[in-house]
Parts: C-alpha cells; sequence; structure tokens
C-alpha cells in the first residue's frame, strides 16, 4: 500500500491542451498541461508539470493564473516533478495587476502519503543533531504506477529531538512540508527572458521552474537546514521536513482556589446500587394525601 499526494497553491504558465487517445475508445480524452513549481519551506522553486482533465470546450487558463490544487504525484531524479490533478481551484481576479496575489497567503507546498523505509535504511544525524531518513513512495500517475525515493527530514528541535527515525520495512505515513535539497539535482527558479509567463516582479508563486545542474555543498545548520544527499542513491528533487510542532512545554489552565473550593464543596450523589431513572425518582403526589419527600 502506498499513495503519494501534494495540496498547495500553485502558479500555472504554458498551457496546452493535449487529446489521448486510450485503448478501446472512440473518442480521445483531453488534458491542460501546465508548467508550474513546487515552493520550498526555504523559498526554493521546484520544477514540476501539472496535468489537468479538461472537459469539452475548456481553454487552458492565463498565464500566471494561481490555482490552489490536490494532486498525486512522481518525483523522478533529476527531471521535473509530475503532478497530476485530482482538484483545482483557480484564484479569480486580473493575472496581470500588482493585486491579484495580496489576498493569497504565501505557504510551501504541503506532501502526504503512505510508503515504506528501505531494507538497507541508515538513519543519517547532522551535525546540528536533525535527522534525515529515506522512503520509497509510490502513486499511479499518468497512466501507471511510479515510485519515487525522497528523504524525509526531522529538524533539530524540541519537538523532534528525540523522535527516533522509522524502522527499515515499516510502513510509514508522512505529511511534511518541502524543504529544497543542495546538490546535482537541486531544483531552483531560473529566469527565462524568451518566456513571457516569467514576470519582472517578485511573485509569492512561481510558474517556471528547471533543474539546476551546479553542484552546492551542503548547508548543516539551526533551523529550517537546506540538507544535501551523502547516500549514495538516486537522488530525489527535494526533501520533506516535518513542522516544527508544539513545544514540548505545554501550558494548561487551572481553576482559581475559590472556584475549586466552591466545586468540591458539592456532596456527591450517593449511590445506593439501584439502577434507577430519573424519571422513577421524581416524587409523585398521590390522591388525597401529600407526597413525602
Amino acid at each position: 500500500m502506498s499513495s503519494f499526494n501534494a495540496f498547495g497553491f500553485f502558479a500555472l504558465a504554458a498551457g496546452r491542451r493535449v487529446p489521448t487517445q486510450l485503448p478501446g475508445a472512440t473518442y480521445p480524452i483531453h488534458h491542460c498541461h501546465y508548467t508550474t513549481s513546487l515552493k520550498s519551506s526555504d523559498n526554493v522553486n521546484v520544477a514540476a508539470t501539472l496535468r489537468v482533465y479538461s472537459a469539452a470546450g475548456d481553454a487552458p487558463l492565463p498565464d500566471n493564473t494561481i490555482i490552489f490544487a490536490v494532486a498525486k504525484v512522481y518525483a523522478p531524479a533529476g527531471k521535473p516533478v509530475d503532478l497530476v490533478a485530482l482538484y483545482i481551484s483557480a484564484i479569480p481576479g486580473d493575472v496581470n495587476t500588482d493585486e491579484y496575489e495580496n489576498t493569497i497567503p504565501e505557504c510551501p507546498t504541503f506532501v502526504y502519503g503512505v510508503g515504506h523505509i528501505p531494507h538497507n535504511h541508515t538513519a543519517q544525524v547532522f551535525p546540528d543533531s536533525s535527522k534525515a531518513f529515506t522512503i520509497s513512495i509510490s502513486e499511479y500517475v499518468n497512466g501507471s504506477p511510479k515510485s519515487s525515493v525522497i528523504q524525509c527530514v526531522f529538524p533539530a528541535t524540541r519537538r523532534w529531538l528525540n523522535v527516533p527515525s522509522p524502522r527499515a520495512l515499516s510502513c510509514t505515513h508522512l505529511a511534511p512540508h518541502i524543504l529544497s535539497q543542495s546538490g546535482a539535482d537541486t531544483s531552483t527558479i531560473a529566469d527565462s527572458p524568451e518566456t513571457p509567463a516569467t514576470p519582472a516582479r517578485r511573485r509569492k508563486y512561481a510558474a517556471i521552474g528547471s533543474l539546476s545542474t551546479s553542484v552546492v555543498t551542503p548547508v548543516h545548520n539551526t533551523g529550517a537546514a537546506t540538507l544535501g544527499n551523502p547516500v549514495v542513491r538516486p537522488a530525489s528533487p527535494f526533501n520533506a521536513v516535518a513542522g516544527p510542532g508544539p513545544s514540548t512545554t505545554s501550558t494548561y489552565k487551572t481553576r482559581s482556589k475559590k472556584r475549586r473550593a466552591s466545586t468540591q464543596s458539592i456532596p456527591p450523589t450517593p449511590d445506593d446500587g439501584n439502577d434507577t431513572d430519573v424519571a422513577d425518582a421524581t416524587p409523585v403526589k398521590s390522591k388525597g394525601k401529600k407526597a413525602k419527600r
């Protein structure tokens, strides 16, 4: 059992409507294909493509349209992430105005799914006490099941400091947000002057992402670290990092002494061992005589 999904806000560009002829079908079905990106917690954009079912008469959305989407995910090494939309909702408004993004929150893309820890799994502990492990996860994307190998990170916070990494061959559920990865397979945002969809001003969500070929030395620090991948394995285009979560120190509301004393002064109802309904315990007046209480 395995699944791999993502949800969040995505900017779209280069939309095109593509027919697909299924075996045995009389008429083709259509999908709109877009370039987009997944937003990481350290504000790096991971290149991705998005496929959306297109009904008859539908047209692709304009460039720089922002949508909220839930999508299935396939993350191959060294290539853009493939997204197949399960649900989308376009943000209304004029995409060419500066005010278009004002009402949209800026947050990283979240992923969730169920996968398995490889049999040769060895947890990595970095100098800042953050921990990383790999997980193999698959999803049915673009007509076939496809497997992804991603790296998950427990940040060096009090919430995750004492949480152990999953055991090898265990089935694991994850629901983190994305953390970019340093290395040859890092996905970054690249300016494309020839692409009209690339805006001159800074946007919360980028519609164009590309893979960088420059090798970056892994950096390990406190907080949301940008972690490289020292393990020899197919590199994933992104890491997944657990949220900071609540602090280990919890605050509880306490009642005042006066209120606590008044509550404790109410004597408990004696239990005589009989299962008596409330209706049966109500005094009933008999004819001609006053019921004794």
